[in-house]
């Protein structure tokens, strides 16, 4: 049974969104991308340091902003950031959210450029939309071409607005990944967790999705 589940994962994580293609901005110099990132970091967090716990996924987050072939996973699918509260996941996205706009990154949707600026979205305010207004809450998430999820598998799983029960956060994964549309996000939850709190056919819309980042290190707040 674990060598089927196995099988399954891998052909799981060989999807894709479809009609997504990316562009590479190259060359660039690895040394410099990183005291960009350094000095980005500090703006936001005075106490920011890439630790050598941090350094190699901040390597691969460089990489997978310029389309650089070298990008340890698939190009052609988003971030997801995994690791214990605090470690970093939520900033490290907003210092990609910043260090993209150097080059200003397009990727490619069904031939057509598309910016990949992206805004970040606390999973329990999404909820919070669609218990207030049902679906028309929700249709900017499940639409945006590039779309940041913070702190997934937080959230409620299921609500409901004037009767329509609904796992939220499953029926907007689904939504961008039939439209193919490029989705970043965090979680505290390791991804054995996360199979545990969503059902099948979310998790084979994650792993299209996603590249499951890990993320370690010490908790900046805390020092």
């Amino acid at each position: 049974m674990q060598e089927i589940q196995e099988v399954i994962k891998s052909i799981l994580s060989g999807q894709t969104a479809t009609g997504i293609k990316r562009l590479q901005y190259m060359p660039y110099k690895i040394d410099v991308a990183m005291k960009y990132l350094n000095q980005i970091g500090l703006s936001f967090e005075p106490k920011f340091e890439l630790t050598s716990e941090q350094e190699d996924v901040y390597i691969e987050l460089i990489k997978y902003i310029h389309g650089d072939p070298g990008f340890n996973g698939t190009l052609e699918k988003g971030l997801l950031l995994i690791g214990p509260s605090g470690t970093g996941k939520t900033l490290a996205m907003k210092i990609i959210q910043a260090y993209r706009m150097i080059d200003d990154t397009f990727y490619l949707k069904d031939g057509k450029p598309y910016r990949m600026n992206f805004d970040i979205y606390h999973v329990n305010d999404i909820v919070s939309r669609f218990i207030e207004d049902g679906f028309d809450g929700i249709d900017l998430y499940c639409r945006r071409y590039v779309a940041c999820f913070d702190d997934i598998g937080t959230e409620i799983e299921q609500v409901k607005h004037y009767g329509n029960k609904l796992d939220v956060m499953s029926h907007i994964f689904a939504e961008r990944y039939a439209h193919g549309l490029l989705t970043f996000g965090t979680s505290n939850f390791p991804v054995s967790v996360l199979e545990e709190k969503y059902d099948d056919r979310t998790i084979s819309r994650m792993y299209a999705l996603f590249n499951f980042v890990i993320m370690k290190g010490k908790d900046f707040r805390r020092t």
